[in-house]
């Protein structure tokens, strides 16, 4: 009992020291764990993007925002004032945050965060997609003792590190398809390298990255150095960093194993890196270079309204979902209020060595960034992506002149930075060195800015850009009015109304106060309705825009409005219909969705995801399979009738080669056959309705950036039609073999320096199709009918492949599609994006098989009625944005036969079978 009683002393005693040790232990860590407290403001830098300043009011708002190191235990305390015009949170995935309030703009929030873990942390704004502009930061949270990271060294070991070894750091982020960096000196100091920096160090310098990614995901390579995967021993040499944010810390001896040189990093993602997502490591040799790093382009350098002259500038525009301002710079209203008028927000000012950043922060679909027009002789032009994604890029512009982006996607999107060599009087719309002409993305080169295709493309621009020149019919006044700038062109010494240059060519287009009328409905009724996706409608209810308006054709009404609110239905933009013509089919082209939707009462049945920007959907006639051609991407989805998930994807282009990326596609009237207008590739693809390439004719007579954009084909399947946007023209193709027939040249009659008409081509008529979209064929052969964007409907003969009749249309002149008409015959319907009015065409009045006495039969509203049944509230750009269209029923050759008797007794015997007759 003795000997029990002393073990269970000693057990007891040594159970205290233990006890003892670990309060000892806690008590030492808590007091060597320590409070942080900053104060942080969100400002708008100088050219609208948005950033964080740490210190007092005068502190300047940096990107990205400073560096906080913190170690593993430590609090962070955070109070955040917001300067900015939207709402700005302080959110850090990974770590506990005890408020996830934001701050409105001139409000004050304070945040408290653990660092109770190890490891590299974002901090962002939490503010919808804005943190991307420049609201993102990091944390770093270091072990509390010994060494903080590993590197390997030149021979292969492994070498831990303290903080107190670096000799610098850098903070680097992947944003869109652009690097921001910081450099952090041995001390601590932080300096800006803003964006696209080229890094530096000396030769054995121990240098530690801090890379994270923000919004979509990316992947970091370093030439010539490897460095350890977090937290193992496995050396790597390329990391992936995950959608939304990621990060990933690690340290290097600067040259170790390779010695001095120019080393490059960048994401491993070709597309990305063509964008302009790499830089420079720079490795000095010992004694011969100070290691210093190369700052890039900075908010606060030489742009328009910019603070520091000196320094590269960079102006940024933001790639969005919202209707005119696609290409959109934050700091629009800015550019809108000097005193020209401008009225786009859509236009940039920047000076000659400054940069371009797009970053996609306010949209849901993929997009390129491709140039469209830039001045003869530029560097680093053309500037194309081959590949959509949702990214960005960035591209420094040292030619002074006029450019303009777009997306090969969506190439109604526009972009345009003027670079002004501050030395001319006036902003430059070309090459001073090259008298102020431009190049064209079709080839076009030397053009003189003073033409007339220069005029009426700066025009198309301004239009696009600006809802206030859109044509409402709803107010009954056309106010059409473009910009005073004071501008340098070919031919003028000064763009001013003393010496004629471009601001009286385009000024003396304004039209003010004009009178403007829809216009009488056609005498004669169709058959059925009509759908319009009125993709730039926007209604109270959801913040995408987008609308479908549906056209009684009985008596030309608007019956209807199909908003979406509840799936926040985004760009709707091309129809079609099951058999029996009860469910319509849309794609959602800003998106990712496909929607079908009652057609009886315009309810949402499903909203299914099928692709990246998924553009026109059309059923296979034989079994009612359902074909999506998914534009941003490289293939055809299919979904089988009855069904609501895509079965598979059949590719357009063979396995590694560019994406084709196809968009206004066709199916042959038997099923077997789809054809699809390849817009990356310019060419016409030919597949099997089950996979398989059949033939790839390439458009456009091989001019380069040709765009194929929509397919028509013969209802006996022929031929088939390919309507080349950049290009012009239409080419002829043979259903059979896929040869080339015929390029049918659209601006033939045109000419494009003085602009005048004739017929140049001999048709007999003078007709021209500038920026030519849907070509279709009428479902009995006839005719193919052209609506060009640039505000004419073009009528061709499909028995000599001519063009017969040119006939006005709105700006923005985009979807066509046949339906019939009461009592025999077709009409095409004809959509446009600027103008809210339905044009019906009659291309056959006396129904003699002469299409040259083709005329427009009248027009139709879109905007909607007292009498409208909607979902949702009209609430701006009533009735605009008119693409897609489609008639119910459908009476194409091929998918007639299978209406049910319902839909056939209101057709004619030729309607009913339109190639048997």
């Amino acid at each position: 009992m003795k000997e029990q009683n002393i073990k269970f002393n000693k057990h007891i005693a040594a159970m205290a020291v233990v006890m003892l040790f670990a309060v000892a232990f806690l008590s030492s860590s808590m007091a060597m764990a320590a409070v942080h407290s900053f104060n942080f403001t969100a400002k708008t830098l100088p050219n609208g993007q948005l950033g964080y300043a740490a210190g007092g009011a005068d502190a300047e708002a940096v990107i990205p925002g400073p560096a906080l190191f913190v170690k593993q235990g430590d609090t962070i305390q955070i109070t955040l004032t917001n300067n900015t015009a939207v709402d700005v949170g302080f959110n850090v995935p990974g770590l506990v945050n005890s408020n996830s309030a934001k701050a409105t703009p001139g409000q004050t929030q304070n945040y408290t965060l653990h660092a109770n873990k190890t490891g590299t942390y974002v901090y962002h704004g939490d503010n919808n997609g804005k943190e991307l502009l420049g609201l993102f930061g990091a944390i770093i949270v270091d072990k509390r003792n010994g060494p903080i990271d590993s590197f390997v060294n030149g021979d292969g070991s492994i070498v831990p590190v303290t903080q107190a070894d670096l000799d610098k750091q850098f903070v680097l982020f992947m944003v869109g398809s652009t690097f921001w960096g910081t450099e952090i000196s041995a001390d601590g100091v932080q300096k800006p390298l803003w964006a696209a920096p080229d890094l530096g160090a000396v030769e054995n310098d121990l240098v530690r990255f801090h890379v994270l990614a923000i919004g979509p995901g990316h992947t970091f390579h370093l030439h010539a150095h490897r460095w350890l995967k977090t937290d193992t021993a496995t050396v790597i040499d390329t990391k992936l960093l995950n959608d939304g944010t990621d990060t990933h810390s690690f340290t290097i001896k600067a040259g170790s194993g390779v010695g001095p040189g120019d080393w490059q990093f960048h994401c491993h993602l070709i597309a990305h890196m063509e964008a302009g997502m790499h830089g420079s490591f720079r490795v000095d040799a010992i004694g011969s270079g100070d290691g210093a790093s190369v700052v890039g382009a900075s908010p606060y350098g030489n742009i328009l309204l910019g603070a520091r002259p000196s320094e590269p500038g960079v102006v940024t525009l933001e790639v969005s979902d919202e209707p005119a301002s696609w290409f959109r710079s934050p700091r629009g209203d800015a550019i809108v209020g000097l005193p020209f008028d401008i009225k786009t927000k859509s236009l940039e000012v920047m000076y000659p060595g400054s940069s371009v950043n797009f970053i996609m922060s306010d949209t849901n679909g993929v997009h390129t960034i491709s140039s469209l027009l830039w001045p003869s002789g530029a560097h680093h032009m053309p500037f194309n992506q081959s590949a959509a994604y949702r990214g960005g890029g960035i591209v420094k512009l040292t030619t002074p002149g006029l450019y303009v982006f777009t997306c090969k996607v969506h190439p109604y999107m526009f972009g345009a930075v003027i670079v002004d060599d501050p030395e001319t009087e006036g902003l430059d719309l070309g090459n001073p060195a090259m008298d102020y002409k431009i190049d064209l993305v079709t080839g076009i080169a030397g053009l003189p800015t003073s033409s007339d295709l220069a005029v009426r493309l700066l025009r198309t621009f301004f239009v696009a850009t600006s809802p206030s020149n859109w044509q409402d019919y709803s107010t009954g006044i056309w106010n059409l009015k473009f910009p005073t700038l004071p501008v340098r062109i070919s031919g003028a010494p000064f763009g001013n109304i003393e010496d004629g240059g471009l601001a009286l060519a385009l000024s003396a287009l304004n039209v003010i106060d004009a009178p403007l009328a829809v216009g009488a409905a056609p005498e004669k009724p169709g058959v059925g309705e009509v759908w319009v996706n009125t993709q730039f409608e926007k209604t109270a209810g959801k913040y995408k825009p987008g609308t479908t308006t549906v056209v009684d054709t009985t008596n030309w009404t608007v019956k209807r409005k199909v908003a979406l609110p509840e799936i926040n239905n985004n760009n709707p933009h091309n129809m079609w219909t099951n058999r029996d013509q009860s469910v319509i089919y849309q794609t959602q082209w800003f998106d990712t969705k496909l929607s079908m939707i009652n057609r009886e009462t315009g309810a949402l049945i499903k909203n299914i995801t099928v692709g990246n920007t998924p553009s026109h959907v059309v059923t296979l006639p034989s079994n009612d399979d359902l074909t999506i051609a998914i534009n941003g991407e490289n293939g055809v989805a299919i979904i089988p009738a009855g069904t609501t998930t895509v079965s598979k994807m059949l590719p357009t282009q063979a396995h590694g080669h560019t994406s084709a990326n196809p968009h206004g596609h066709w199916v042959s009237a038997d099923g077997t056959k789809i054809v699809t207008p390849n817009i990356n590739t310019n060419d016409i693809g030919i597949y099997g309705a089950t996979g398989g390439i059949h033939a790839r004719t390439p458009t456009g007579n091989n001019a380069p950036g040709a765009h194929p954009i929509a397919i028509g084909m013969m209802p006996d399947s022929s031929k088939i039609y390919a309507a080349n946007l950049l290009h012009h023209s239409l080419s002829v193709v043979d259903g059979a073999s896929g040869a080339l027939l015929k390029t049918i040249n659209l601006i033939a009659d045109y000419n494009p320096i003085d602009g005048s008409f004739a017929d140049n081509d001999g048709n007999g008529a003078i007709a021209v199709g500038v920026l030519p979209i849907q070509s279709p064929v009428s479902p009995d052969g006839k005719a193919v009918v052209i609506a060009a964007t640039g505000g004419q409907i073009v009528i061709v003969d499909t028995k000599t492949d001519k063009i017969v009749k040119m006939l006005p249309c709105d700006p923005g002149c985009h979807g066509a599609n046949f339906g019939a008409k009461e009592g025999g015959g077709y009409y095409a319907y004809v959509t446009t994006k600027f103008g809210n009015r339905l044009t019906v065409v009659d291309i056959d009045p006396d129904n003699n098989g002469d299409i040259s006495d083709a005329h427009i039969a009248g027009y139709v509203s879109l905007v909607d009625t007292a009498s409208t049944a909607k979902d949702d509230t009209v609430s701006s750009l009533p009735g605009f944005g008119g693409q897609g269209v489609l008639a119910v029923p459908n009476v194409y050759n091929g998918w007639v036969q299978n209406l049910p008797d319902v839909w056939k007794s209101g057709l004619t015997a030729a309607q009913q079978n339109p190639i048997g007759h």
